[in-house]
């Protein structure tokens, strides 16, 4: 039996001629029969345009929206449906990206970058495995009913193209019945995202993980919340004892800021941590987070001579206003294939004695 989606969507190409109307697809009509309304509303950004209706094109009033909105050829629009011919507005540009998560792929494309460099056994072993997963932030877009998968991911586990059923399950085993979408080369999640949303608290910054557990007709995937504050998360390194005493049993060191981690944008890590925790020779993205429980994505690989995190540093030394000469310590948190590490800055000079050079 086939679920009608709570707020059904559709997307809408700018092409020649906009100015004059836009049609309603036919496939969509059936979620407004039973509206007789003679006037459509659409909404963005908290504002309201009244447009009329007639048969399916929207006319009267169209024009205005059009104008106010700086709409031009290759924008692409999407229409979610939010009840008595109320249409919440999503505007991307001729890229295909909406004007509010700009930022989202801007960073996308930074790590797609990192990634072919990537070797291409540990590529084929990581799908092979059905373990591919991405990462990403919560963005404002996010909460308007859908997700954007990133290109690369979309494009190595053969959804680019899709439309279909999606299955996603969390930690707790609990399930949600929701789509996969594509639009101008671009792959969503759609259907009752909303509804996933609602039910896991997500909010503008939180930090989530996506995980393929098999790819068919209709894909289950799993969900990773990686918000969990680090004193509750479980260390997966079998290298390091980790008693249950609490968060001072996980492996770290206690450093100070040099110079060369605000000129060059790195920070290294000490050689024997590396070792001991079996980073050094490992070439991947890291969670890493600050003391207001802040995400960022960053990745490990090495230069020249040294290991540490070459990539994402600039954007979290500036978030939380690190400076030369602050003591910090680097706690690994979880030491899987996506490693967690938490950074604290503010130390006392007791726990400075302890700093390793």
């Amino acid at each position: 039996m086939k679920v009608t989606p709570v707020k059904p969507h559709f997307f809408k190409p700018i092409q020649p001629g906009f100015k004059q109307g836009l049609k309603i697809p036919v496939g969509f009509l059936k979620y407004l029969k039973g509206y007789k309304n003679e006037y459509a509303i659409l909404r963005k950004d908290g504002k309201k345009w009244l447009v009329k209706v007639k048969g399916r094109r929207l006319q009267e009033g169209w024009g205005k929206f059009v104008e106010e909105q700086g709409l031009e050829l290759g924008n692409m629009l999407v229409f979610r449906h939010e009840g008595n011919m109320e249409f919440e507005v999503t505007i991307f540009d001729s890229s295909h990206c909406d004007r509010e998560y700009a930022e989202y792929l801007d960073e996308e494309e930074a790590n797609n970058v990192e990634f072919k460099d990537k070797p291409n056994a540990e590529a084929a072993t990581h799908n092979a495995c059905d373990q591919s997963h991405f990462s990403c932030i919560v963005r404002a877009y996010c909460l308007k009913g859908y997700l954007c998968i990133p290109t690369r991911f979309a494009a190595e586990n053969g959804l680019t193209n899709k439309n279909c059923g999606l299955i996603i399950r969390d930690e707790r085993q609990r399930s949600w019945n929701l789509r996969l979408y594509t639009s101008c080369s671009r792959v969503y999640i759609g259907g009752s995202w909303g509804d996933f949303r609602v039910a896991n608290d997500l909010k503008v910054g939180d930090h989530i993980m996506f995980e393929i557990v098999t790819n068919g007709e209709k894909p289950i995937w799993k969900f990773h919340d990686i918000r969990t504050k680090p004193s509750d998360m479980i260390p997966l390194n079998a290298q390091v004892s980790t008693p249950a005493s609490g968060d001072d049993d996980l492996p770290y060191f206690i450093s100070t800021i040099k110079p060369y981690s605000i000129k060059k944008s790195v920070l290294y890590l000490p050689v024997d941590f590396a070792i001991s925790n079996g980073l050094i020779n490992r070439k991947c993205e890291m969670i890493l987070k600050d003391e207001a429980n802040r995400s960022w994505s960053v990745w490990l690989g090495r230069d020249a001579h040294h290991f540490g995190i070459i990539s994402g540093w600039t954007k979290f030394r500036a978030a939380n206003g690190l400076q030369v000469g602050d003591v910090y310590k680097f706690e690994l948190i979880t030491n899987a294939k996506l490693p967690i590490a938490y950074f604290r800055r503010k130390y006392s000079g007791e726990d400075a004695e302890r700093e390793v050079h």
